[in-house]
């Protein structure tokens, strides 16, 4: 139950954040309510000086309705006009990041929400005698000034987050803090030892979708009593089709009829969450926004090698750190008796996922092929020595792939420079 509301709100967050502002509009319309209306003795403990007369009140919040409205209208068209920007210069899948760090749907709440009170509480005035002082257009004035001040944040935010540099940054922080995170479990993560006899099933998926969440503690409670390893090889945000194998469950020192088997299967299925869009909280995620974002920075129409240089550089730095640890695992619960292991990405998958559409678009850009080959480089001196192998044999891949596109000694001379730096750290 707690997953299904868990997925609502991540599948509705961007209304929620709408409508909050509806909730304050509720609060302040109470309150008014209760110092107008219901309780107006409270009223004189009010310094005269913040409240307003029922007839300034009125106007005031006639004319601040039609400016809110302006304004919701106005900004809303400016919303489409910098999300269309952003989509087409950085990329589509980065639009929600943007929304997230901007709080572009929280100003535009803000607008709706200061327009509903701003006409509400003109009908709240109407039973008021016109002479009488109240809080209702002091509280408009209020709001006028805090949704003033949102929009000047905004601006800024927006600003900030328009810049190539800055989205970049931000990328790669985020997606260095889950790789730290990432890189500690690994080094404590291992398998049981080899030479157990076990009985193995193949959990498989109840529907079509991103794999959102992987509930490991009612995974557990579900293998209490039984010596299992569950070895979970679907990775977060990977599309995952109706029956296919999510997991393969190795069950030691017990042996399960058919019925025991289907039973189990049946159980463990459900708590594999499925979604119509992937989970952001994942670290790979990271790496393939900055390979979007070199891709479109070499695309015809962008042709901005200098930002794809600057994404290279980063991912480089992010898979070295990845890849600094043996092991390609880590444990998301354990006991005695149960393990829950979740599979990541081979060394040869995260370099092909990283590189390979950066490989492809770079043809012919000297400089942005020198950045990829240094790149692997760097990857390979960071990473454990059992990466190494893997690592050195992506980079000679890649070195005949791009070398193709040269002919002039000028260009191979650097290649092969960086080649033989690499041939030299591998002998030593």
């Amino acid at each position: 139950m707690l997953s299904k509301i868990k997925l609502w709100f991540f599948n509705h967050k961007n209304y929620l954040r709408m409508s909050r502002f509806l909730i304050v509009t509720v609060a302040l319309l109470l309150v008014t309510w209760i110092f107008d209306h219901q309780y107006i003795a409270i009223k004189s403990y009010i310094p005269k000086q913040l409240l307003l007369s029922v007839e300034v009140s009125v106007d005031f919040l006639s004319n601040l309705s039609g400016i809110f409205l302006t304004i919701s209208t106005f900004s809303f068209t400016i919303i489409v006009t910098v999300l269309n920007k952003y989509s087409s210069n950085i990329s589509p899948r980065m639009l929600q990041s943007f929304i997230d760090r901007t709080g572009v749907l929280g100003l535009y709440g803000i607008f709706v929400s200061g327009f509903f009170y701003s006409v509400i509480s003109i009908l709240l005035l109407q039973d008021i005698a016109p002479d009488q002082h109240v809080v209702a257009g002091s509280f408009g004035i209020a709001y006028s000034i805090i949704a003033m001040l949102s929009f000047i944040a905004f601006s800024r935010q927006v600003l900030d987050n328009l810049q190539v540099s800055n989205i970049i940054e931000n990328v790669f922080n985020d997606c260095e803090k889950l790789i730290d995170k990432e890189v500690e479990l690994r080094k404590k993560a291992k398998h049981y030892e080899e030479g157990y006899e076990s009985t193995k099933l193949s959990i498989v998926a109840e529907s079509s979708g991103y794999l959102f969440e992987i509930k490991s503690d009612d995974i557990f409670k579900k293998l209490n009593g039984i010596k299992a390893e569950f070895v979970i090889n679907k990775r977060i945000g990977e599309y995952t089709t109706k029956g296919e194998s999510v997991g393969e469950l190795n069950i030691f020192q017990c042996k399960l009829d058919d019925n025991d088997k289907k039973e189990l299967k049946e159980k463990l299925s459900p708590l594999f969450i499925i979604n119509a869009y992937s989970n952001e909280e994942d670290y790979h995620r990271g790496i393939v926004n900055l390979s979007e974002i070199a891709n479109m920075a070499l695309s015809p129409g962008t042709n901005d090698p200098n930002t794809a240089i600057m994404c290279i550089n980063k991912m480089s730095s992010l898979l070295g750190k990845l890849l600094s640890t043996g092991n390609h695992f880590v444990i998301l619960k354990e006991d005695e008796d149960v393990k829950i292991i979740y599979q990541s990405y081979s060394v040869k998958d995260e370099l092909y996922l990283g590189f390979s559409q950066i490989i492809s678009y770079s043809a012919g850009d000297p400089l942005v092929t020198k950045e990829i080959l240094q790149g692997i480089y760097i990857i390979y001196i960071m990473a454990d020595i059992s990466a190494k192998k893997s690592i050195k044999s992506f980079f000679d891949d890649s070195y005949e792939i791009l070398i193709e596109n040269f002919t002039h000694e000028i260009h191979l001379d650097i290649f092969k420079r960086i080649k033989n730096n690499m041939e030299e750290y591998v002998s030593l």
